[in-house]
């Protein structure tokens, strides 16, 4: 018969697992019948099978024995089961005290088990301790990183509380830059000190006086058409789909699709030509004739150069964005035409406090930074999204967070909020993290709502 059943067959009467009598149980024939099945699985290769058949062998004789440790030995160390044949071969020694003809093939087998076992558990305490290793050096390193940043956002905010004394002084050269407009009180001179105020606090309330003291005729609609009254006379007539208010003397107006622009006397300045246009700003206005051909006219019609550009946008704050024909990229042009800021990037904002939400293609994905009116990178381009700034503070979004940074490029706030909005007129964003809502200031310090009073609370 095959080498496994013949071993057994060699060992001495006393090792013999199933007896010769006749009058052998059942539990011992069933015995006998799954031990040899598993022999015969074991020859064939089916190894798992084999150990099937001894575990039933086993469980007929509610115990083990020196033949089913042997195959079953085997067959859990053909399948590489180690912790398996460790346990198999230790019942054969526990229960065959002679020496058989397998005695030495199973103390080879436990011995390279053992020694295999052992390797294992000396790598395992190896990874462990490089593992324990890295942990402490991450540690290590992320307290560092903290303590970094830490660092860094204390100096921001000095910075930042430098600056807002700066800025008082700046504030009181504009105030008396207002005054002297106001001795002028010319709408020309108002007009002047918006543009180069654009960003001061004193811009709005210039705007306010002008508009003030030289009202402009106000839109109004007749049997569905837009028109314009100044002092309840209709100075333009109401026969437009489409009508702006009025912007530095000039308002927008279209009909069938096409727009054009009005003076506040009614005479149309700019005929309905174009498939879009802006408001005037800065004595321009951006208007498109057709697909690639975008370009600026001054407030006679006439185009400021011969540029022409895929997109392009109204001025603010001096600047205009614009889309080259060439590579579709955006950059940025003064009020004389001049590209002071090359088209190299995917989209833009305009310049607001100085400064424009910009973005590139860096590895396939559209990333955010900020540059200032010279065309330089104020933060890194780190950002899923940017928004722009108000009062010193925008809102930008990174790893699917949101939080805030500085005109420096500096953080006020890790990104760490689910939700921010703008901030309010009392000076407070609502800013959400999970399940907790909360108020941000404009320094980051997180307050609570009590009674419509708000309390600083820390997280």
């Amino acid at each position: 018969m095959k080498k496994i059943v013949l071993f057994l067959l060699m060992a001495s009467g006393t090792m013999m697992v199933f007896a010769d009598n006749k009058n052998i149980s059942s539990e011992e024939k069933l015995a006998r019948k799954n031990y040899y099945r598993a022999v015969d699985y074991f020859d064939a290769g089916d190894y798992k099978s084999a150990v099937k058949f001894i575990d039933a062998a086993e469980k007929a004789l509610n115990k083990s024995n020196p033949r089913l440790s042997y195959v079953k030995a085997k067959a859990l160390y053909q399948q590489g089961d180690l912790t398996g044949t460790q346990a198999a071969c230790s019942k054969y020694f526990s229960s065959n005290p002679i020496q058989d003809n397998g005695y030495f093939e199973m103390t080879q087998i436990l011995d390279d088990v053992t020694a295999q076992l052992n390797a294992a558990a000396a790598r395992r305490r190896e990874e462990a301790a490089a593992q324990k290793e890295a942990e402490i050096e991450a540690a290590v390193r992320a307290e560092a990183e903290a303590q970094e940043r830490a660092t860094a956002m204390a100096s921001a905010a000095e910075r930042r509380a430098k600056d807002a004394e700066d800025q008082v002084a700046r504030d009181a050269k504009v105030a008396e830059a207002l005054k002297e407009v106001q001795k002028k009180n010319t709408k020309e001179a108002y007009q002047q000190f918006i543009y180069d105020n654009a960003s001061s606090k004193f811009a709005a309330q210039a705007k306010a006086e002008m508009n003030k003291k030289w009202p402009a005729p106000v839109r109004v609609m007749r049997k569905n058409k837009y028109g314009y009254e100044k002092a309840g006379v209709l100075v333009v007539k109401a026969k437009y789909d489409n009508a702006s208010d009025f912007n530095e003397g000039l308002a927008r107006v279209g009909k069938e699709n096409k727009y054009g622009f009005v003076a506040e006397d009614g005479k149309e300045v700019v005929p309905a030509q174009f498939v879009a246009a802006s408001n005037y700003s800065y004595g321009f206005a951006a208007v498109k004739a057709g697909e690639g051909n975008c370009y600026f006219i001054d407030k006679a019609g006439k185009k400021m150069n011969d540029e022409v550009y895929a997109d392009t946008k109204a001025f603010n704050e001096g600047f205009a964005p614009v889309q080259a024909n060439d590579n579709y990229l955006y950059g940025f042009i003064d009020t004389k035409g001049n590209m002071v800021i090359e088209p190299v990037y995917s989209s833009v904002s305009w310049f607001f406090e100085g400064l424009s939400a910009v973005s590139k293609n860096i590895g396939g994905s559209k990333r955010y930074g900020y540059i200032n009116k010279n065309g330089e990178a104020v933060s890194a381009f780190d950002y899923e999204a940017a928004k722009d700034f108000k009062n010193g503070v925008a809102c930008v979004k990174q790893n699917g967070k949101f939080g805030l940074i500085d005109k420096f490029g500096a953080p006020i706030t890790e990104c760490v909020y689910d939700y921010i909005s703008d901030f309010a007129n009392d000076g407070y964003a609502l800013a959400k993290k999970g399940n907790l809502k909360i108020y941000l200031d404009r320094e980051g310090h997180t307050w609570a709502k009590v009674n419509g009073k708000y309390v600083e609370v820390k997280f």
